[in-house]
């Protein structure tokens, strides 16, 4: 009986390979090892869960881990691996805590670590340094940031002394420069960014007022070089460029330039800014002008994006950019042209059956 059991487990395991060798999706299940790719994962609020996908370094094919997606808290709005590859955090929404994942080394598969961290009320967005020694945590509802130190070696979250940190009304989203000296808060109702300083997890209001951006902002992105802040106005079909007082991290107002409809996220890479416009399905490609912030658009911009980009990511490769649409439930890559910044569709999509709305890639 024992060899019989053996017998079907390993028929089970040949079978699983050869339905993943004959399928012609990118997104066919395995648990073989991926030595030439890197990991991202996915926040699925509708599934409460969080996906994981291995990403092919040079290809970006796409490729689901077995026994993905992996339940978690309810209503993840936001996910983040940490920098060591250990860790995966999801804010859940409706929750109202965190979830801490470990990575299996080997497969990429996740597996929760209970309890959960409590946070404030409705935790939207995320941001971590690059170190990963904290993590920041925007409370919509509660109208207040909570920031955690994070346990290098078990990715346990502690709240940081005077953790939550108030803001003003409903901070939709949060973004934390690359040196973790400043943080920055939007707020959509207001049309408006709110700077921070930090000092070991600890927010500081930046003593300048709150910087005034278009009509219902709803992403905000730093550059590398922390120079300035891209906000997309969602209303004004518009994007906001705003400089950084790298003594103060005070804001300033350099410029709106116009993009497609409705843009609802930015990423950027290098000189180059890539705009993502829900309503009309593409993205409007920039250059920055190294220092006044002067964006112009590529010949050819925008480039067709599919169905309704919600969300996008530069993979750490600099390759290769990512965007995730609510409608179409998917997740679509584009190659970075290194030279010119062009963007040019992959023809890689992965489904991912209910509508993403985060995405974080590993190192």
């Amino acid at each position: 009986m024992i060899y019989k059991q053996a017998s079907l487990v390993w028929l089970a395991i040949a079978l699983a390979t050869l339905v993943g060798c004959g399928s012609s999706s990118p997104s066919g299940s395995t648990n073989q090892p991926f030595p030439s790719s890197h990991l991202a994962f996915v926040a699925l609020p509708t599934s409460n869960a969080v996906a994981s996908f291995h990403i092919n370094n040079t290809t970006a094919v796409f490729t689901t881990v077995l026994g993905s997606p992996y339940p978690g808290g309810t209503s993840p709005a936001a996910v983040l691996v940490h920098p060591s590859n250990k860790f995966v955090y999801a804010a859940n929404q409706i929750g109202n805590d965190i979830s801490l994942f470990n990575i299996d080394s080997t497969l990429g598969s996740l597996l929760e670590v209970l309890p959960r961290t409590p946070t404030g009320l409705s935790p939207i967005s995320l941001a971590m340094d690059s170190g990963g020694a904290f993590l920041f945590a925007a409370n919509r509802l509660s109208n207040n940031i909570s920031a955690y130190s994070i346990d290098s070696g078990s990715g346990a979250l502690k709240a940081v002394a005077g953790s939550p940190f108030s803001t003003f009304f409903n901070p939709d989203a949060i973004a934390l420069t690359p040196s973790a000296k400043f943080l920055y808060a939007l707020n959509s109702n207001l049309g408006a960014v709110f700077a921070y300083t930090n000092t070991s997890g600890v927010l500081k209001p930046v003593a300048a007022l709150p910087v005034l951006v278009g009509n219902v902002p709803l992403g905000i992105t730093i550059d590398p070089a922390e120079t300035f802040v891209y906000v997309t106005n969602s209303a004004d079909n518009t994007v906001s460029v705003l400089s950084i007082n790298s003594g103060t991290g005070a804001l300033t107002l350099l410029g709106t330039y116009a993009t497609e409809t409705t843009p609802t996220a930015a990423a950027v890479q290098g000189q180059y800014l890539y705009v993502a416009n829900s309503g009309s399905s593409n993205i409007s490609e920039f250059t920055v002008a190294p220092t006044t912030g002067v964006l112009t658009q590529l010949t050819g911009s925008p480039v067709s994006a599919g169905t309704a980009p919600f969300f996008e990511i530069i993979d750490p490769n600099g390759l290769f950019l990512y965007t995730g649409s609510q409608t179409a439930k998917s997740i679509s890559a584009f190659t970075i042209d290194t030279t010119t910044g062009v963007l040019t569709s992959a023809a890689e999509s992965v489904p991912t059956d209910v509508p993403p709305v985060s995405m974080s890639v590993s190192k």
